[in-house]
């Protein structure tokens, strides 16, 4: 019984839930579909999963993109200060190119070459330190924009020029730069070399390397950016002359080789840039924790509302499971206790949400079956009182007919002794009696005769009375129209004609109803006369019996049923009384159409069931 209450219970689940039942039914275990406290608790694990996963992945493409912002960011740095390096440096070979292109040196006139360079000075710009014109043959400064080195040997500008001069009076380069900056009076300068026209003299130009530039090799609060050329060593710092720890790894050889790149060495993140049309290259270091503080910050942002929100959802998990799951658990104890035969279970509650109001359901639903139940038993007794007492009455019943067929038939078969020795002894006198004499004795006798036969007559009716008022047992079909036949054929018809129109068969106790059928017949045949006509027919529910006769008086439909209700002199008031009797005992309805001219109707209905019906 217990698994098939489980079927019952998870088909009428499937069918409330659709797909979601079937969903459980394939992927939840038995124990767990049947326990809403462990779906529950498993559905707000499966949300703590689903949060801190989602926390997870957002924390780390939060970060991942953080990183790699702030890596773009150095990247971009690098990239912009490598460009602004590479422009001024363009510059600078430009106005080098441009002052030494002029034919002013053609002539040898010194004075003329002084005075053009102090105008090529003043148009240069701010970040022009001075112009040197040099004879490389004898290495002397022949004129400058600064008179102190006139005369004097060219490295006094600068023991870093002495390379770029080389270079442009050999041709090697059209302008040649120092190959790193050189320190002078505090300002750090470079110097810029190409050959004159029309002679075989060099200018030298000085650039002040501007002052963003000067700060390159400082450090600043985030970022700190330095020059270095293939080596590794600095180039716009002389007096942070090293070499990098940069040089020769991976991401520095790929920024010389015109790459941008990012490198990873200590605490710190560093941004690579190759400076165009050099062979320098931009670093720019950034402390890690500094670069991603942002990326720490919102990491730790993220992981303080995941751990809020897993915190509230299981503050909020415990609530609703207080005030859920207990709730539910208590009422199914309460349900199981009522389901085992305990209806006096505390329903009582202060709740007024839909769990209240299920606990109040469940109270007057436990109400309404111990009503039920108490009516039910009430009922159940009171029928048994009833059938008890119908059985003592039916016993009594049957008793009183057997005694009284007993107590009437002793004397009536005694009597009949009698009557037929009287009539023996009469028929002995012979004619010679007087013959009027012996006429009255057999009148008299013949009357004494019919009253034994309405007396045997009354005791078969109390009989049947008696015993066909009792309820029908296994009912068998039988044919309306053979039943109609047989009970016509045992009573005394006279002149008068059975018609059976249609037939079906009859679900009924045949005795009776062939006895039903013989009171009918008796009782038109009694009322009508000996020529009648009785006509047996069909009708929806059932059927009927009709004569041709005058019908029934009017003031005599509600009695006819009646016991001992007749208006034959030799009835006995019992027939129709039967007729009912055995109606009610088949359970059919039984009423009366009396109409103009068409006699007496009896018409049985609830005959036939309704899967039968025709």
């Amino acid at each position: 019984m217990d698994g098939e209450s489980d079927e019952h219970t998870e088909s009428d689940v499937a069918q409330d839930g659709g797909l979601e039942a079937a969903i459980g039914r394939r992927f939840l275990p038995k124990s767990v579909r049947r326990r809403y406290a462990a779906k529950f608790l498993l559905s707000m694990l499966l949300v703590v999963v689903i949060i801190a996963s989602v926390g997870v992945l957002s924390f780390v493409q939060i970060q991942t993109i953080i990183e790699n912002d702030a890596e773009e960011t150095l990247r971009s740095t690098a990239t912009l200060q490598a460009d602004s390096i590479s422009e001024w440096l363009d510059g600078m070979r430009i106005r080098t190119r441009a002052v030494a292109s002029s034919d002013v040196y053609a002539g040898g006139n010194t004075d003329r070459i002084h005075t053009y360079l102090q105008e090529s000075k003043e148009m240069g710009g701010g970040d022009l330190v001075g112009i040197h014109y040099i004879d490389p043959e004898s290495d002397t400064i022949v004129t400058s924009t600064n008179n102190r080195y006139v005369g004097r040997h060219q490295t006094a500008i600068s023991p870093a020029v002495s390379e770029p001069i080389s270079e442009a009076a050999n041709g090697t380069e059209t302008v040649a730069s120092s190959q790193s900056a050189y320190s002078r009076t505090g300002d750090i300068h470079m110097a810029f070399a190409s050959q004159v026209r029309g002679d075989h003299g060099v200018i030298v130009v000085v650039g002040d390397v501007a002052r963003d530039f000067e700060q390159l090799h400082k450090s600043r609060s985030v970022v700190r950016t330095e020059v270095l050329d293939t080596d590794g060593r600095t180039v716009l710092s002389p007096r942070q002359d090293y070499t990098s720890e940069l040089a020769g790894t991976t991401a520095f050889n790929q920024a010389v080789a015109g790459q941008t790149t990012i490198a990873e060495q200590g605490d710190n993140v560093i941004g690579i840039a190759p400076v165009p049309d050099t062979n320098w290259v931009v670093t720019t270091t950034a402390p890690r924790a500094e670069l991603y503080q942002a990326s720490s910050t919102v990491g730790r942002n993220v992981i303080i509302l995941i751990s809020v929100s897993l915190v509230s959802l299981s503050v909020i998990s415990v609530i609703l499971g207080r005030q859920t799951v207990l709730p539910l658990v208590r009422l199914r104890e309460r349900a199981q206790e009522m389901e085992s035969g305990n209806l006096d279970v505390d329903l009582s509650t202060e709740r007024e949400d839909e769990i209240g109001r299920l606990f109040v359901s469940f109270g007057n639903m436990r109400d309404a079956l111990r009503d039920q139940i108490y009516e039910a038993e009430s009922a159940r007794a009171e029928a048994e009182a009833s059938r008890q007492n119908l059985a003592r009455q039916n016993k009594r019943l049957d008793n009183f007919a057997s005694t009284v067929s007993h107590d009437l038939r002793n004397p009536l078969t005694v009597a009949r002794g009698n009557l037929e020795l009287l009539k023996d002894r009469i028929n002995s006198i012979g004619d010679s009696q007087n013959s009027s004499d012996i006429s009255a004795c057999e009148n008299f006798l013949n009357n004494i005769d019919r009253a034994h036969e309405r007396i045997d007559t009354i005791i078969d009716d109390v009989l049947t009375l008696a015993r066909d008022g009792q309820h029908i047992g296994d009912k068998t079909p039988v044919d309306l129209k053979t039943v109609a036949e047989d009970a016509w054929s045992t009573v005394d018809t006279a002149e008068a004609t059975l018609t059976v129109l249609d037939t079906r068969t009859v679900a009924a106790d045949q005795e009776r109803l062939r006895r039903l059928l013989e009171n009918l017949f008796r009782n038109a045949i009694d009322h009508v006369g000996p020529e009648t006509t009785v006509t047996v027919g069909l009708t929806a529910d059932g059927f009927y019996v009709t004569d041709d006769g005058p019908g029934i008086p009017p003031e005599e439909v509600d009695d006819i049923f009646e016991y001992g209700h007749t208006t034959s002199e030799t009835g006995t008031g019992l027939g129709l009384s039967i007729v009912k009797t055995i109606v009610e005992a088949h359970g059919w309805q039984l009423s009366l159409a009396s109409e103009d001219d068409t006699g007496a109707k009896f018409v049985f209905s609830d005959v036939f069931e309704e899967s039968s019906a025709t």
